[in-house]
């Protein structure tokens, strides 16, 4: 019981502050990461909002796993998906409502702050072992189904998506390419310290 709910924590924790990080990267004006500019390139187009898109998307990719890999449909990666969705609309529909960056150094700051914590973010929820985003499972299928290795079915993966969203119109600029290129080596740095954390807080809950 202790466990799950220190995972729980880690879950929500991660995707909170992962959606913070996202939306950070939306508003900065300066390009989002391939998935988040092809939600907006599709909110623009067709209406919804960028945390809808994130939902929908998300069903798709998790069904597409699930026949790459020929298994059944994660569904808590659609939970997963769809809290993500809940995060982004949040953070663009109340911090970004209030305030947004104008000015060229103001842009890339919120870009960075966005991009650390995205990998902040994620390395917290990763260490839940709960339930992918479905954009990672995409990831670890064809990773699983074809062979490759994580690092080129990430690429993959990516470039699939990067070509939708250019195809959609979103904003994919110099930001898009340092969140590709960045947020892994951020994810590998916050990594170890999120391990530290954890072992911590298991040797502190299991001790009471």
């Amino acid at each position: 019981m202790k466990k799950s709910l220190e995972n729980i924590s880690f879950y929500l924790v991660g995707l909170f502050i992962m959606t913070l990080g996202i939306s950070a990267t939306i508003v900065s004006g300066l390009g989002a990461s391939p998935l988040d500019a092809l939600n907006v390139g599709l909110t623009d187009h067709f209406g919804l909002t960028v945390g809808s898109w994130e939902f929908i998307g998300g069903i798709i990719l998790v069904f597409i796993n699930a026949f790459v890999q020929k298994e059944k449909p994660s569904y808590f990666s659609i939970v997963t998906a769809l809290i993500t969705g809940i995060g982004i609309d949040f953070w663009l529909f109340t911090l970004w409502q209030v305030w947004e960056p104008v000015t060229l150094p103001m842009m890339a700051t919120v870009l960075m702050s966005g991009l650390i914590l995205l990998g902040l973010g994620i390395s917290i929820y990763l260490h839940s072992n709960i339930a992918l985003i479905p954009v990672d499972g995409l990831m670890i299928a064809l990773h699983r189904r074809f062979g490759f290795r994580l690092a080129i079915a990430k690429t993959l993966a990516g470039a699939f998506i990067l070509i939708l969203a250019l195809i959609a119109g979103g904003p994919v600029g110099i930001g898009t390419f340092i969140v590709v290129l960045l947020v892994g080596p951020l994810i590998g740095f916050f990594h170890k310290y999120i391990s530290v954390l954890k072992t911590k807080i298991d040797d502190l809950v299991y001790s009471v």
